[in-house]
């Protein structure tokens, strides 16, 4: 077990297209000046949000505090039914700059036999510090499921990744670990970019050679959102 912080603040750029969009962004990617190209293999990313009985953090993002934070564990691959090899995650943003604290868990969950209360209390027990901390005053939320692809411009200054695919499973009144009903889907794909600070001016102009407006957009906050409206 071990803990990670990014102290070197990250700038990022958060977009969201109609899947209708998907080809075309992958041809804007590729022929895109910057001269994108895949840094790492695509896989599925699995991440179970956490966040206070007053739902702070989903409150915090709709009221625009620009100081906010997400709990989230996250682990990879096809997988729902086992989390392996997964870490919690301190996601802090102020405005567009943001930084994270991690842990990784090195006991594996088994979603699809054990309840929330079980879940919880492992993780816990697993976790140190400031996460267990705030693990201790969370609970499961929402459970977002996606196709990532990853990228990184020929500089190497600037990441993008592309997620589609996307889809959550909530957990609100949920016991147990609910990994059978999904939302709605919302037919998003979303593009991010990701660079230090200091490019924060570059990640801006490769924005701009997108031909298409977009909106910003919280996987998080806009799941959520369908279950409490």
């Amino acid at each position: 077990m071990s803990i990670e912080q990014a102290f070197d603040s990250r700038y990022e750029l958060k977009q969201s297209y109609s899947e209708l969009l998907l080809p075309e962004i992958h041809s804007w990617v590729c022929m895109h000046p910057a001269g994108f190209r895949t840094a790492y293999p695509s896989r599925q990313v699995n991440s179970i949000y956490f966040d206070t009985n007053g739902l702070d953090t989903f409150n915090d993002h709709l009221a625009g505090v620009p100081v906010r934070r997400k709990l989230r564990y996250r682990w990879y691959g096809p997988n729902l039914g086992l989390a392996h090899a997964g870490q919690v995650e301190v996601k802090n943003k102020s405005e567009r700059a943001g930084w994270k604290l991690t842990e990784k868990l090195s006991p594996d969950f088994d979603l699809a036999i054990h309840s929330w209360a079980v879940l919880s209390d492992a993780m816990r027990a697993a976790s140190s510090g400031l996460i267990r901390e705030l693990l201790s005053v969370s609970r499961p939320t929402l459970l977002v499921v996606y196709t990532r692809d990853y990228l990184v411009s020929a500089n190497g200054r600037v990441r993008l990744t592309i997620d589609s695919n996307l889809r959550g499973y909530n957990q609100l009144f949920a016991a147990r670990p609910n990994l059978g009903f999904c939302n709605p889907p919302n037919g998003q794909v979303i593009v991010e970019l990701k660079g230090d600070v200091k490019y924060a001016g570059e990640l801006a102009d490769v924005l701009s050679h997108f031909p298409v407006r977009a909106n910003r957009f919280s996987k998080y906050v806009d799941n959520l959102w369908q279950d409490l409206v």
